[in-house]
C-alpha cells in the first residue's frame, strides 16, 4: 500500500550543522584541529563547519526523537540504505531539491520499509529540520554512520559529495558480504549433503543390512556391531537425542552470545594459524576504510573511532578503538596506539604514521582499508580452494567406510553359502 504524504507547501529551513563533539585533538580529513570549548559551544574545525551549541543540538535531537518513535522500526538492510543514499546522491547532483528528492524516494519506492522510513524523514523536513535531525530521530533504521556523515556533509556543505563516499562505502561492504556468502556457499553445501547422505544410512540403510544379517545368524565385526547398534539407538530414541542436541545448542549459543563467549571466539578468530590470515585482514581493512570514508566525509577523528566500534563486531576490535580514542584524547597518534595490538598489520600501522605525519591520514586510511580487505577476500579464496577436495575426500571416507563395514559381512555370507 502506497504511503500518502502531504504536498510540499514550504521548502525546509536549511540551518547548519554541528561539528564535532570534540574531547581533544581531533582529526578532519587527515588534518588535526584542536576543538576548544568556548561556554556551550564547540569550535568547528577548519574545514568549514559551522558551530552549534551542546544543549541546542541535545534538545532538538531529543525532540524529534520523541516525535518520532512510533515510527521506529527494524534496521533497514544494507540493500535498502544503499538504495536510498544513491537515489538521494543522484538527485542532489542533478539540482532537485532535497525535500523533493526525499518526497520522491518515499513516494515511488517499491518497498514498503523505505517508502515508512522516507515518509517519517520528509515529515520532520517539512517541520523544518535538516536531513541530519530527521536521520538522528530514525538511527536505529538507518545507523549512526549514516547519521553522523550526512550531518558532516550539511555542516561542510558538501552534502551531495558525501552521500556519493556513503553509496560507495556500502558498495564495498555489500560487495564483501556477497563474495564471502559466495565463497562459503560451496563447503556448506558439500556438507549440508554429506550430512543428509549419513543420515539416509542410519535411518533406512542401515537397519536393512540389520534385518538381513539377523536373519542369516551371521557374526558380524565389531566396527559394523558398533555402526548397528548406532543406528538402533537413534531410531529408537531419536527425541531424546533431538532434544540433548537442542540443548547442548541453546547452551553453546548462549555462552558464545555472551560478551566472555564472544571474546574467546574473537581471540580464537585472531589467532588461530590459519584463521587469521583471513579475519585479521578482513577486519582491520573493514576498520580502516571507515575510518577513512568517515574522515573524508568530514567527520572528527574521536567520532569516526566511536562510529566504527558500533560498525565492528569482533570484541578484540572494540577493545582497540576504544585504546585508539583515548591515545587520540590524550594528544597522540593514531599508529602509537594501534602498534600495540598483534592483529593489526605492521605495514598498515607505517603506512598510517606516515599519513599522520603528512597530512594524507583519510585518503591513506581508504587505501590500505581497501587493500587488506582485498587480501584478506583472497585468502578466504584460496583457503576455501584447498578445503573443497579436502571436504569431498573426508566424505568419501566416512561413507566409504560405513559401506564398507556394511558389505564386509555380506561377502562373508555370499561365500559360505558357496561353500
Amino acid at each position: 500500500m502506497k504511503t500518502t504524504l502531504p504536498s510540499l507547501t514550504a521548502k525546509p529551513n536549511r540551518a547548519p550543522a554541528v561539528g564535532a563533539t570534540a574531547k581533544s585533538a581531533l582529526y578532519t580529513g587527515g588534518r588535526a584541529s584542536t576543538v576548544a570549548r568556548s561556554g556551550t559551544t564547540w569550535n568547528s574545525s577548519p574545514n568549514g563547519i559551522s558551530t552549534a551549541t551542546v544543549a541546542q543540538l541535545a534538545g532538538r535531537i531529543n525532540n524529534l526523537g520523541s516525535r518520532n518513535r512510533a515510527a521506529a522500526h527494524k534496521p533497514l538492510r544494507i540493500r535498502e540504505l544503499l538504495t536510498i543514499v544513491t537515489q538521494l546522491s543522484i538527485m542532489l547532483r542533478s539540482g532537485v531539491d532535497l525535500a523533493d528528492a526525499v518526497r520522491s524516494i518515499a513516494t515511488r519506492s517499491k518497498r514498503e520499509s523505505i517508502r515508512q522510513a522516507m515518509a517519517a524523514v520528509y515529515s520532520s523536513l517539512e517541520n523544518g529540520c535538516r536531513l541530519s535531525d530527521a536521520l538522528q530521530a530514525q538511527q536505529r533504521q538507518f545507523g549512526a554512520l549514516m547519521v553522523a556523515s550526512v550531518a558532516a556533509g550539511e555542516a561542510s556543505g558538501t552534502l551531495s559529495d558525501v552521500l556519493a563516499r556513503v553509496t560507495q562505502v556500502l558498495n564495498d561492504e555489500l560487495r564483501m558480504r556477497n563474495s564471502i556468502r559466495s565463497a562459503l556457499s560451496y563447503p556448506l553445501i558439500l556438507t549440508a549433503v554429506t550430512s543428509f547422505v549419513l543420515a539416509a544410512m542410519i535411518f533406512f540403510v542401515l537397519p536393512q543390512f540389520g534385518d538381513i544379517y539377523a536373519s542369516a545368524g551371521a557374526r558380524t565385526p565389531a566396527m559394523t556391531r558398533m555402526l548397528l547398534d548406532a543406528s538402533e539407538l537413534a531410531r529408537s530414541y531419536w527425541w531424546l537425542l533431538l532434544a540433548a542436541a537442542g540443548m547442548v545448542a541453546a547452551s553453546v549459543w548462549r555462552y558464545f552470545a555472551s560478551s566472555n563467549g564472544r571474546l574467546v571466539v574473537d581471540r580464537v578468530l585472531l589467532n588461530t594459524p590459519l584463521l587469521r590470515s583471513i579475519c585479521g585482514p578482513l577486519i582491520s581493512g573493514r576498520v580502516f576504510r571507515l575510518q577513512g570514508a568517515m574522515l573524508s566525509s568530514g567527520v572528527p577523528m574521536v567520532d569516526a573511532l566511536q562510529l566504527t566500534r558500533e560498525c565492528v563486531s569482533n570484541q578484540c576490535f572494540k577493545h582497540m578503538l576504544d585504546h585508539v580514542e583515548s591515545t587520540v584524547i590524550n594528544g597522540e597518534g593514531v599508529a602509537v596506539a594501534l602498534r600495540k595490538y598483534p592483529f593489526v598489520p605492521d605495514e598498515a600501522t607505517d603506512m598510517i604514521a606516515t599519513a599522520e605525519s603528512n597530512g594524507q591520514l583519510a585518503s591513506v586510511l581508504q587505501t590500505v582499508g581497501e587493500f587488506y580487505e582485498s587480501q584478506g577476500e583472497q585468502n578466504l579464496r584460496d583457503t576455501i580452494k584447498f578445503a573443497e577436495p579436502a571436504i569431498i575426500i573426508g566424505m568419501g571416507l566416512m561413507i566409504g567406510a560405513i559401506v564398507l563395514a556394511v558389505m564386509l559381512p555380506m561377502l562373508d555370507l555370499s561365500t559360505a553359502a558357496q561353500a
